[in-house]
């Protein structure tokens, strides 16, 4: 663990701090790089993203607090310290932002979906630093194990699974699919559905469903992060995440559970 990079008299840089500065930095730019590519106005894009992504943290953050209310009930200001007592929701804020880019790309009049697949691109790899974040500070780990490759970290005396790597290494092999799949999946017969060209949001859809499935599937290993009243919620939002993301690929290949007469 390596919380802290530096720390002088008058300055302290947080590991946590500077990989979620760059994951905003390359996501942003492969959303910018994409959105060019398509001919969109390159300015326009990236205030979109931007803006998603700022609306998305706060409202990941409300979220955390939400479920955390003990950590803030000694003092309530420290809500509004980002960085002394950091915490996000980071499936909650992703979410958040997803609904403000979409908006955003219906107002502007662009392919929502498009603009949906650039965006779990570039998040995808700005996962993978937000997550080495997290596993330098010691947060978001995961429950006890025997296992060889558990670690001790701060405030424990056990092994503990690195739910953080296990998380690091999924999204940066699901950036790894969609970076080669972006190029070909208008190709796939199979989503295409017969017809001469294919709908956007193939991405988007199975980010959706390859991400819900992995929380799911490695629920048990990691402490749960959203409680309310007792109820552990975090299955329930990847199954419906997951969900979301068959029908939402079932509809933008084209199909129909009714055919035509």
């Amino acid at each position: 663990m390596l919380p802290i990079i530096l720390e002088l008299p008058f300055f302290r840089l947080k590991s946590l701090a500077l990989l979620t500065f760059l994951a905003l930095f390359f996501s942003a730019f492969i959303f910018w790089r994409r959105g060019r590519e398509e001919h969109y106005d390159t300015f326009e894009i990236f205030d979109a993203f931007l803006s998603s992504g700022i609306y998305g943290f706060l409202v990941g953050r409300a979220a955390f607090v939400l479920f955390h209310l003990s950590q803030f009930k000694d003092s309530w200001l420290s809500v509004f310290d980002i960085f002394q007592k950091s915490g996000n929701e980071p499936i909650i804020a992703l979410a958040a932002a997803t609904w403000f880019l979409y908006r955003r790309s219906k107002k502007q009049k662009w392919d929502g979906f498009e603009i949906l697949d650039f965006q779990v691109t570039a998040i995808s790899l700005g996962m993978v630093f937000v997550y080495a974040g997290f596993f330098l500070d010691g947060s978001y780990g995961g429950t006890f194990t025997s296992m060889p490759w558990g670690i001790i970290t701060p405030g424990t005396f056990e092994k503990t699974h690195p739910a953080q790597l296990y998380s690091l290494l999924y999204y940066l092999a699901i950036h790894i699919y969609l970076s080669r799949m972006e190029y070909v999946y208008r190709t796939l017969e199979w989503y295409r559905s017969g017809k001469k060209t294919a709908q956007s949001g193939f991405l988007f859809s199975t980010f959706l469903i390859f991400t819900g499935l992995f929380h799911v599937l490695t629920q048990t290993v990691r402490l749960p992060g959203m409680v309310i009243n007792g109820l552990v919620v975090d299955y329930i939002i990847y199954l419906g995440m997951t969900l979301l993301g068959c029908i939402f690929l079932f509809k933008r290949s084209g199909r129909s559970l009714w055919k035509k007469a």
